[in-house]
């Protein structure tokens, strides 16, 4: 009896030892993604290039995706008739403004020709981040926008690295949190 006492107190002994190192591995591991799955970054199966743009930004000046080489970038898909839309643009500009420098924020109206919509919106809320005119929605159909708002965090290397679908609280500390995660930033 003591004999298998021994036995069975040794082999507990080793499957603990085996078990907890695996344990707090895999734990790691789900902490690490987690401010990306927390705030509902979707992260692409498969690594995609960013498809190339240039647009008009509302001073008539063109912007393209190519002026963005070398810096996280965060593209943000909206319409002026959309509520959830003007809402997180107040955020996204708040989260700019506390990140500046970390990552560079490009907006693209997709309210097709109706850009005196758009001009009425920055009257009656300013807003100072970049506001494209995506006129025919081409740029948001080579993204694969099927709603808005929809984001897209793209890598300095041009790399699509991330897809937030709907709105988010960009003012909540998780939201830099899970930038910094997916962009590696310090």
């Amino acid at each position: 009896m003591r004999k298998k006492g021994l036995f069975l107190l040794i082999l507990l002994g080793t499957v603990l030892m085996v078990i907890h190192p695996l344990q707090a591995r895999e734990s790691s591991n789900i902490q690490k993604d987690s401010f990306c799955e927390s705030f509902g970054i979707q992260r692409p199966s498969v690594r995609k290039e960013a498809p190339s743009f240039s647009l008009k930004d509302l001073n008539g000046k063109w912007i393209s995706l190519n002026q963005y080489r070398g810096r996280p970038l965060l593209l943000f898909f909206w319409g002026s008739w959309c509520q959830a839309c003007k809402e997180e643009m107040l955020l996204l500009e708040k989260f700019f403004e506390r990140n500046r420098g970390q990552i560079e924020i490009l907006t693209i109206a997709i309210d097709g020709e109706k850009e005196r919509r758009i001009r009425n919106l920055i009257k009656s809320q300013p807003i100072a981040l970049s506001i494209l005119l995506d006129r025919k929605e081409r740029v948001a159909r080579a993204y694969g926008v099927k709603m808005i708002p929809t984001t897209f965090l793209i890598s300095g290397e041009g790399v699509v690295e991330g897809i937030i679908v709907g709105q988010r609280e960009w003012d909540r500390p998780i939201a830099f949190s899970a930038v910094k995660e997916l962009f590696n930033l310090r």
